[in-house]
């Protein structure tokens, strides 16, 4: 049983309309867990794709929480509400100074208002550790007080910036290839953005026979719509775009994240790819607490070579879980 609020203290739920998207982002951004990818210009941007089932928790005028959520329009699980389907994680984002009481009341009020929808069943990954400004597993207890069960588990590499990095024997190898072949690194530019993603989209299709997730298009947009939080930087042969990674950053969460992490054929020959996560983590470490490299699993199963690659940087494993609770 969750531990009861006072009368006095009641709280109310409501599911989100566009026209919130204000007080959805004002919350967001003072929250002790929100990335600015629960901003609503990020999770919109793929409205195409998802039905939004988000919604918001209020104490009287004051709004305490939202909780991420929706589902895929070409699902065929139609009473099982995701947080978050467009992203890697999604659920409950709480303003400053929530305790566990007040979390688990707000999560009961909103069980109770998606089996009203027609919801049986949740599938939440919380918000991991590394992004969060305050992290808080009062999310997660509550699942498990309800019975929730772990349905699947990654592993993400994180870097603490706060730390003496400490790069592996490998790793110094290819860098100094790199500077011996003069690779050069750089932030990109608007325009560079092109090249990379066919760079990036044939080194997907080669190696891992699939697509980036976003397109040349929607990442386009997703920089313009959310300025500061994104960037691309790349390794250059001369003239020749040979390496990069895209970073989605936030630094009132206090995180950096690596994204799209790609080498052409001739960019792997010279170390151009640790050439760039070398300059990106001294960049960033003036800036952020953290780096996160990303997950080194498909469906719980290592890519040693790829976990191989952010260890040789000093990273260290946190789990990425994500639960299902029947409602």
């Amino acid at each position: 049983m969750s531990v009861p609020l006072a009368a006095a203290d009641a709280l109310r739920v409501e599911a989100y309309t566009p026209a919130q998207a204000a007080v959805w982002d004002a919350l967001v951004a003072a929250s002790t867990n929100g990335p600015f990818l629960f901003a609503r210009t990020f999770l919109d941007y793929h409205q195409d794709r998802f039905i939004d089932h988000s919604w918001l928790v209020w104490q009287g005028p004051k709004l305490r929480a939202v909780f991420a959520a929706a589902v895929a329009r070409t699902t065929t699980e139609l009473t099982t509400l995701v947080a978050h389907p467009g992203l890697a994680y999604g659920g409950l984002v709480t303003a400053a100074g929530v305790k566990y009481a007040e979390a688990a009341a707000m999560l009961d009020l909103l069980r109770a208002a998606w089996q009203a929808a027609g919801f049986q069943h949740l599938l939440v990954r919380p918000v991991p550790r590394v992004f969060c400004r305050q992290f808080s597993e009062n999310q997660v207890f509550w699942l498990h007080q309800q019975g929730a069960v772990l349905s699947n588990r990654e592993l993400n590499s994180v870097l603490d910036l706060t730390e003496p990095v400490r790069i592996g024997t490998w790793r110094r190898g290819n860098l100094r290839k790199a500077r011996l072949h003069g690779v050069a690194v750089r932030l990109a530019s608007n325009a560079d953005y092109e090249p990379y993603w066919q760079l990036l989209t044939e080194t997907l299709a080669e190696v891992h026979g699939r697509q980036p997730v976003h397109t040349l298009t929607e990442i386009s947009r997703l920089r313009d719509q959310n300025p500061g939080h994104l960037e691309l930087w790349g390794a250059w042969l001369g003239t020749e775009l040979v390496a990069g990674v895209v970073v989605f950053q936030d630094k009132r969460q206090g995180f950096a994240h690596t994204q799209y992490i790609a080498g052409n054929s001739q960019g792997k020959q010279v170390g151009a790819v640790d050439a760039v996560l070398a300059h990106l983590i001294k960049e960033k470490a003036t800036q952020y607490r953290r780096l996160s490299f990303g997950i080194s699993t498909v469906q719980g199963v290592v890519n040693p070579g790829l976990l191989n690659q952010k260890e040789g940087f000093g990273a260290t494993a946190e789990l990425m879980d994500a639960y299902r609770l029947a409602l």
